[in-house]
């Protein structure tokens, strides 16, 4: 029987429908978008070794220099280039102003459209101004650093750990940034700024923070700046002569050659070297600062320890290029102690003297290499009014003096034998101190010093060594009594026989001369009559 053939089934049809026009469309518009993004990163791509050595000529008016480049496509945009120098002027052998170890600037594929770069970092950036280098104020000119092309924006510039070599003047010095962080930078607004820096002289830490810009183009110093700051651990000791630990706080606005500023400072340990007392200061300030040049003018600073208030006006600016801030006060107190002043300047504790004073000043303090002391130059006037002595002893010889000179010599002497050196009460006659002083090289030259206590008053000029506190008088000395009857005993009937060779004061008292010798502790006391001529 023949086999039947039976045909097997046919496979079904696969449908050869088109897609639809929607998906279509989609992809077109997202592959000539591609292509467009694609022919604008060729065209605008700004990730270059010679657009960024371009941009940063530009920027800083310096010749750029890369030792190596890379551009970074995945998965941002960017580039890192290391081995970053900045060298101002066009002579051989000028050494550079920036280094920068690594340069890394990372954009987005979304930021090539709008012009946005998303962080620029600078690691391990050095800024060195040498003495063939030009001075950072005088840098700042030419440079348009805060200048950002139209249109272009940053969205944060980062150098942690960044140093600024000083090497042009006579004491080296080294700024160590701990964090530096600038943020929103545009062509047409100001960028934010924060930075915490690692000072040299004094060694201390300053925390500081504001907003900067727009870039005055025309005028460097008109460029805006406003902010505040914070000052720690700020070792006075790093000056000659002084010791202490400074915090202080403040704000700050106006333009980058004139900002106004205002805060306040704490010294809860200040002391001079020489006299070893430590004082509680506190100050407040008002002052504008050049921020091209560092010059400073305070107007004014009041300072306040223990019942003292002093009262200051003045500069810090540089008299030659290069040598440092030359110190420029004028001070006045009407509100101040003897007591504390002696207690900054001697080493005497208690102070030898209390009582109000009142004195105005000069003050002058040069950058030299020497001690504080002899360093400062002060001219002025002071007046002590009712001043007494701690120390009992020298209290009683300038009550019995005053006896004296009254014609109570006597009287004096009979109360001291009854009463004993032992139980003599201190402090009855109030002695007044003016005069006119002038230091230099830690010598005080003091002339038209008067000191009065009831029944007499002496006109005195010499020299006081602050370092060895040696004593150095002379002048005279008016009584209201005669010499006779200023004294006791044999003394007493000699001068009535010498009596009439002696200077009168008018028809009565008497008129000697006065030495004032020895040191600040033991002072030496000559009394000579004056014999008419």
């Amino acid at each position: 029987m023949p086999q039947i053939h039976h045909p097997e089934p046919a496979a079904p049809a696969v449908s050869r429908r088109p897609l639809p026009c929607w998906i279509w469309n989609a992809a077109v518009v997202a592959l000539a978008g591609l292509v467009s993004l694609a022919a604008f990163a060729v065209h605008q791509w700004p990730f270059t070794r010679s657009k960024l050595i371009s941009a940063l000529q530009e920027q800083t008016g310096s010749k750029v220099q890369i030792a190596s480049f890379r551009q970074i496509y995945f998965p941002h945009p960017g580039c890192v280039a290391t081995g970053v120098t900045f060298v101002r002027g066009g002579s051989a052998g000028t050494p550079p102003l920036i280094k920068v170890e690594k340069l890394i600037i990372r954009g987005s594929y979304a930021g090539l459209l709008t012009h946005h770069v998303d962080q620029i970092q600078a690691v391990h950036m050095r800024v060195m101004i040498a003495p063939n280098s030009p001075a950072l104020g005088d840098a700042l000119g030419p440079i348009r650093g805060g200048v950002i092309r139209s249109g272009l924006s940053i969205g944060s510039i980062v150098a942690d750990g960044a140093e600024v070599d000083i090497t042009a003047s006579s004491k080296p010095l080294a700024f160590y940034v701990q964090k530096l962080a600038v943020s929103l930078i545009s062509d047409k607004h100001p960028f934010s700024f924060q930075a915490r820096l690692q000072l040299p002289d004094p060694p201390s830490i300053v925390n500081i923070g504001g907003k900067f810009g727009p870039w005055n183009t025309g005028n460097a110093g008109q460029t805006p700046l406003s902010g505040n700051y914070t000052m720690e651990q700020a070792n006075l000791g790093a000056f000659q002569g002084i010791a202490g630990t400074l915090s202080a706080k403040g704000d700050f606005h106006g333009v980058l050659q004139h900002l106004d500023t205002n805060g306040t400072t704490d010294i809860p340990d200040f002391v001079l070297m020489q006299a070893g007392h430590a004082v509680h200061v506190t100050a407040e300030y008002q002052a504008v600062v050049n921020g091209l040049n560092g010059d400073v003018a305070l107007e004014p600073v009041t300072a306040h320890y223990g019942k003292t208030m002093i009262i200051s006006i003045g500069t810090v600016e540089s008299e030659k290029k290069g040598e440092g801030k030359t110190l420029s006060l004028e001070m006045y107190a009407n509100q101040a102690r003897i007591e504390d002043l002696l207690r900054l300047v001697t080493s005497t504790n208690p102070p030898s003297m209390t009582g109000a004073i009142r004195f105005r000043a000069k003050v002058t303090v040069p950058p030299e290499d020497r001690p504080l002391l002899r360093r400062v130059k002060l001219e002025g006037d002071f007046g002590i009014a009712g001043g007494q002595y701690t120390n009992p002893t020298t209290q009683k010889n300038v009550d019995v003096a005053s006896a004296r000179a009254r014609g109570e010599a006597d009287k004096v002497q009979d109360e001291n034998d009854k009463r004993g050196n032992d139980s003599y009460d201190p402090g009855k006659v109030l002695s007044n101190v003016q005069g006119h002083v002038v230091l230099r090289n830690a010598v005080a030259h003091l002339t038209n010093l008067s000191f009065d206590v009831p029944g007499a008053s002496a006109l005195l000029s010499g020299t006081y060594a602050l370092e060895t506190e040696r004593v150095d008088l002379k002048g005279m000395a008016q009584l209201d009594a005669k010499l006779s009857q200023a004294t006791t005993g044999v003394k007493s009937f000699l001068l009535k026989i010498v009596q009439p060779l002696v200077k009168k004061k008018q028809q009565q008292g008497s008129v000697v001369s006065l030495k004032v010798g020895g040191t600040y502790h033991n002072p030496a006391f000559t009394v000579t009559p004056v014999v008419k001529k």
